[in-house]
């Protein structure tokens, strides 16, 4: 299965083991990724405040190099996808900007293609492997291991985007986690904002928000957190020592990428899922 991809920041760099990681599991999954090696940034939710032209631009160029290889594009993080679903909406809305974006990409000896399917790879590991090929490529089933899901918001939010009535029904996540043989673990916090964005203005309030959650999945048991964002992991892991210092509690939750949640049931080891590289010690039990 061929998909144009687009790695986007966080695994380039803050989260490299991400990107180890969807390297490992994508063949053994039968996926062929085509990367889009000269994508920029999708401009998290920052730059589209600052210059709204500029924020739709870098997205539908993202669009455009994927509608040129004639792929469904894959993601692997909720803010981008947000971003490139909601370039795809205003621009099918107001016909002015699409022209005017359409000048700029054309610039570039590009062309905007709006009919670009937008997968993340959560999504495509439910909706394009599916449930019966996933369970006879497990070679180690996840039995026993209690994983409380963190949505994050930019994966359910805004509702438009993805159907749901209630953000709060997402259930996505566990599913594929019952695949795998592991146990999900209800709590505080499953479908909340990680604070991420609100890091960059308050960092305190960031932890304090995100710390309430790390909190309730531990005391509900949750062996390991694991989230389909890198923003949402590097606020859950990297900063769960102020969390225990300002919730006065000691937080040792590990935090995995879907990815290195996925490649242990496939039989990789720990080293080829670089878990080593987490704030938070990964010591699941898994060889």
């Amino acid at each position: 299965m061929k998909l144009a991809y687009y790695p986007g920041c966080s695994s380039q760099s803050t989260c490299l083991e991400l990107g180890a990681s969807m390297a490992q599991v994508a063949p053994r999954l039968g996926l062929d990724l085509i990367a889009l090696e000269s994508a920029s940034c999708t401009g998290s939710r920052e730059i589209r405040s600052a210059n709204r032209d500029l924020f739709l631009a870098l997205n539908a160029r993202i669009l455009a190099q994927a509608g040129a290889l004639d792929l469904p594009l894959m993601t692997v993080c909720n803010t981008c996808t947000l971003n490139l679903l909601d370039t795809r909406k205003a621009l099918a809305e107001d016909s002015e900007t699409r022209s005017r974006i359409g000048d700029v990409l054309g610039e570039l000896g590009l062309v905007y293609r709006p009919e670009v399917e937008i997968d993340h790879f959560l999504w495509v590991l439910l909706e394009r492997v599916g449930a019966g090929r996933l369970r006879e490529l497990i070679v180690r089933p996840l039995s026993g291991l209690k994983v409380a899901a963190f949505y994050g918001c930019h994966l359910i939010r805004p509702q438009h985007h993805y159907g749901f009535a209630d953000a709060r029904e997402a259930h996505m996540i566990e599913d594929l986690a019952d695949i795998l043989g592991c146990e999900s673990i209800d709590y505080i916090g499953r479908t909340e904002c990680c604070g991420f964005h609100t890091s960059a203005e308050s960092e305190k309030v960031a932890v304090g928000l995100a710390g309430r959650y790390v909190r309730s999945a531990s005391e509900c048991g949750a062996h390991t957190l694991v989230t389909p964002c890198p923003l949402c992991h590097t606020v859950l892991d990297a900063f769960q020592g102020q969390m225990s210092e300002q919730l006065k509690t000691n937080l040792d939750l590990p935090v995995l990428h879907l990815p290195q949640l996925v490649g242990l049931a496939l039989g990789l080891k720990p080293a080829d899922l670089e878990l080593s590289r987490h704030a938070v010690a990964v010591e699941l039990g898994i060889d």
